[in-house]
């Protein structure tokens, strides 16, 4: 059972997005912030027991990159994308940041790039072009650095596949093959990549989809799928050394639909999850 925010928890998290907002729209590359204070307070509402992340500045902060499920990271209870860089000059593609509400996470993102996608240059979405810009500019080598794709392949590209004949096995191993090399490419010039798995499955059955977050076939078939992508992906990452988390299926009855109250605009983890993210990483070795 996952608790509610505690009234003081959420109000603070509304406050200090707020806060963050009007001051990244002026300023959105901005590092230092005066709500560092207030940032790791809120850090600390999130665990479970004594500070682990104190002093502020003894750690170094996740830089997290993916698709729109990395909002998670930056700690609001909304996606709020703010313009942080251009990743081309005559047809520009916009890298976004996060608010950033806790010191562990530096979040961007790079627009809703599949894994099947993510690690080819010359995407629809840039987001190959757009994750060496950031590796270049604001990751330091040797850093660990966190991606999140696939959940728009478990409910969309995947299933799509399935219903037209493939087998699941089948489908997830070739996406799976293909985007293990993105962090594998990453790892070879030394950075630490973490992947961080589908975190959800909408949990909507087909005829209530949206234009916005588009799904294809039933909850079920994308629970599989899901689910059988999770179990492959880990296994490759593991034979590559690379750390790999997934919540999904965590928070909820694996074969189960999770209570839509779990996510912020039933599309999106809520930050209710956000201890059990906390712990999983830890777990991991990915934060101290």
């Amino acid at each position: 059972m996952i608790p509610e925010l505690p009234a003081d928890t959420l109000a603070e998290v509304v406050s200090l997005a707020d806060d963050l907002d009007a001051l990244l729209t002026r300023k959105p590359r901005t590092k230092a912030t005066p709500f560092d204070e207030r940032r790791h307070a809120l850090l600390e509402k999130h665990l479970p027991g004594p500070p682990v992340f104190r002093p502020a500045g003894s750690f170094e902060p996740l830089t997290c990159n993916g698709d729109s499920n990395t909002m998670f990271f930056a700690g609001a209870e909304r996606l709020r994308f703010v313009r942080y860089r251009r990743s081309a000059f005559w047809k520009p593609h916009w890298i976004n940041r996060g608010l950033d509400l806790l010191p562990c996470f530096r979040v961007f993102h790079v627009g809703p790039a599949p894994a099947w996608k993510a690690g080819d240059p010359g995407s629809s979405t840039r987001s190959r072009e757009k994750i060496e810009i950031l590796l270049k500019k604001d990751v330091k080598p040797g850093s660990r650095v966190l991606l999140s794709f696939g959940e728009i392949d478990c409910r969309i590209h995947m299933a799509k596949a399935v219903i037209a004949g493939g087998r699941i096995d089948e489908v997830v191993e070739t996406t799976a093959a293909k985007f293990v090399q993105l962090p594998q490419a990453i790892a070879a010039r030394g950075f630490r990549p973490v992947v961080w798995g589908p975190p959800q499955i909408i949990p909507k059955d087909e005829s209530l989809t949206s234009p916005t977050f588009p799904f294809i076939g039933s909850w079920e078939l994308r629970r599989d799928i899901t689910y059988a992508y999770t179990a492959r992906l880990r296994e490759l990452c593991g034979n590559a050394g690379i750390p790999m988390v997934a919540l999904a299926g965590l928070y909820h009855p694996p074969a189960e639909k999770p209570d839509l109250k779990l996510f912020h605009d039933s599309t999106h983890l809520s930050q209710r999850l956000m201890p059990l993210a906390l712990a999983e990483l830890h777990k991991a070795g990915v934060l101290p």
